[in-house]
């Protein structure tokens, strides 16, 4: 009992002791502040950024590395200046992102609203926003997600040093709200962890802070659409965090601008913030230790290792193109669209869309007389000679018909624009509306073959897809005047977007799980391109009128006179 008591008294001296470094060093702040205001009229921003970075560390007790230093101080700046900036960081994973971003909104909560209020800030533009409090919104894809950074900026407000900081006379805060997604504070200050995961309704809230944690699992359309919005009363700045990983989205394009805006100075200041585990390593010695095993358990070379500690971002495992390379390898930019073409050899591929689907139709010019490969070999088992052949193939021209789910509308649309082009073979999808493919079949000169989309057949038409493309034979027209269109943008867009993944030994294609994403341009041209794979003969048969059969004129009025009489009988 004696012993415990004695521990008491050593902890209670040891926080005693740590409340007066901090009331000396909040003092201090204070002190200088107004020495500067009063010398110069005006503290600068710099010097405003140091103050509440110290601040941030005193409160909670904690000392970021350097690199943390540097995103964090970053995110002061944004907040003072309101520029409304997306910033991004891009760290190894368990280096000390979230726990930059927990200390740093914490701080902000607190200081931000006493320094607003003070005499001396009363008409600083920087800080007036912020006397009715500092609102934060952390979003994650997850509840869960969001709220272990909540949690920590929860946990370091209500520490003990933090605790005997709002408890003191020259800031005399006390909670208003403490609960397992809010945190708010008597100065106005809150925090609130909300989900973003595609099925939440977020929308009517407003923040001066916007924090997206594990960003990269945010869907595009759930950022763009809901959680932006919310900064746009107060020019909130936008905080992005996360790793790197298969697919690019909207953290990884964000990524993307703030390094052309800073390799072409077209920001001040720097906007994204990248550290992979060697610079973690190097001040932390644990962190450096435990990466060391995961090199041996997961091995350096890894997709794991690489997307989580070398912050590689692997494309090509989880995108089905690299968008990047995808354009100058594939684009034929000596080769525009063409409205019709009654020439050359086509085949064209159809993606039937319904409601809130577009109906799309890529025509694609093939010449079987010139094979790009041609191998022959002798198959051991059956003796037989088989031939392999493979073509180059050139999109002509998009089609698309958007709005439209009836597909008795669509059907003459389609032949009307079918009947401009020398079509030999006609691929149509016939997974959701088989009838519609037959009766092009039935009516049209040209092979005409459904195709119905299964885990399997989808596999195969993509995979042949690939290998095209690999290969540089789908080719598509780039020229300038195609290049400002609507289709070929909306085309780039979809297969740049297409994600790709495994089932099995099958290829899974699609596009990304959010509304308003679509994959018809790609559908339609990877039925052209497979429809391009082997021989097919242009129908040149034509239908002639017979004229012994044939009405002419004067029959035509003979009968409607006919039955004008017999109808008149009838009644």
């Amino acid at each position: 009992m004696a012993e415990h008591n004695v521990q008491e008294m050593r902890d209670s001296t040891r926080l005693e002791r740590w409340w007066n470094r901090i009331k000396h060093s909040a003092f201090m702040l204070f002190c200088t502040l107004f020495t500067l205001t009063v010398s110069a009229g005006r503290v600068s921003t710099t010097g405003l950024v140091n103050s509440i970075f110290t601040f941030c560390e005193l409160y909670s007790g904690k000392t970021m590395f350097p690199y943390q230093e540097q995103f964090s101080k970053r995110v002061i700046r944004s907040v003072l200046e309101n520029d409304g900036e997306e910033i991004t960081a891009l760290f190894s994973r368990q280096s000390g992102k979230s726990e930059t971003i927990s200390l740093t909104a914490g701080g902000l909560m607190i200081i931000l609203p006493q320094l607003a209020n003070m005499p001396m800030f009363a008409d600083d533009p920087r800080l007036k926003m912020f006397k009715d409090g500092m609102w934060i919104g952390i979003f994650a894809p997850s509840q869960r997600q969001a709220q272990t950074t909540y949690g920590r900026i929860k946990a370091r407000i209500q520490s003990k040093p933090a605790q005997m900081i709002l408890a003191d006379p020259e800031f005399n805060l006390y909670f208003t709200t403490s609960n397992g997604q809010t945190v708010s504070l008597s100065n106005g200050s809150f925090v609130t962890a909300i989900s973003a995961s595609d099925g939440s309704n977020i929308e009517g809230e407003s923040f001066k802070l916007i924090i997206c944690e594990e960003c990269q699992d945010i869907s595009n359309f759930k950022i763009r659409k809901s959680i932006h919005p919310m900064g746009a009363a107060y020019n909130a700045s936008i905080v992005k965090i996360g790793t790197a990983t298969t697919h690019k989205g909207d953290f990884y394009e964000a990524i993307q601008r703030n390094k052309r805006n800073d390799a072409e100075k077209k920001s001040h200041i720097r906007n994204h913030f990248e550290y992979d585990y060697k610079v973690a390593s190097k001040y932390n010695p644990n962190y450096a230790k435990y990466v060391e095993k995961e090199k041996a358990r997961l091995g350096e070379k890894s997709d794991e290792f690489r997307m989580s500690y070398c912050l590689e971002w692997i494309i090509e495992r989880g995108m089905f193109i690299d968008i990047a390379i995808f354009e100058p390898q594939c684009g034929e930019f000596t080769l525009d669209h063409v409205p019709y073409d009654r020439t050359n050899t086509h085949v064209a591929g159809i993606d039937l869309g319904g409601k809130g689907d577009s109906t799309i139709i890529t025509m694609v010019e093939v010449n079987w007389a010139v094979p790009a490969i041609l191998e022959s070999r002798v198959n051991e088992e059956t003796n037989e000679e088989e031939v392999y052949e493979a073509y180059n193939t050139y999109i002509k021209d998009w089609h698309m018909i958007e709005n439209e789910p009836d597909y008795e509308q669509q059907y003459p649309q389609v032949c009307d624009y079918l009947d401009k082009w020398k079509v030999a073979r006609i691929v149509c999808d016939a997974t959701r509306e088989a009838s519609f493919a037959h009766r092009l079949k039935a009516n049209r000169r040209e092979e005409v073959i459904p195709y119905i989309f299964t885990t399997k057949s989808k596999s195969e038409l993509y995979k042949h897809l690939d290998k095209e493309i690999s290969a540089g034979r789908a080719r598509f027209c780039a020229g300038d005047n195609t290049r400002y269109t609507k289709e070929y943008h909306m085309f780039l867009e979809q297969m740049g977007d297409l994600q790709k993944g495994y089932s099995g030994a099958y290829m899974v294609v699609s596009h990304p799980d959010e509304k308003g994403a679509h994959d018809d341009y790609c559908d339609s041209w990877a039925l052209a391109v497979w429809g391009c794979s082997f021989q097919g003969e242009v129908n040149n048969t034509q239908t002639a009128k017979n004229q012994f059969t044939m009405k002419t004129q004067k029959g035509k009025d003979f009968n409607r006179a006919r039955n004008r009489v017999t109808a008149r009988r009838r009644r």
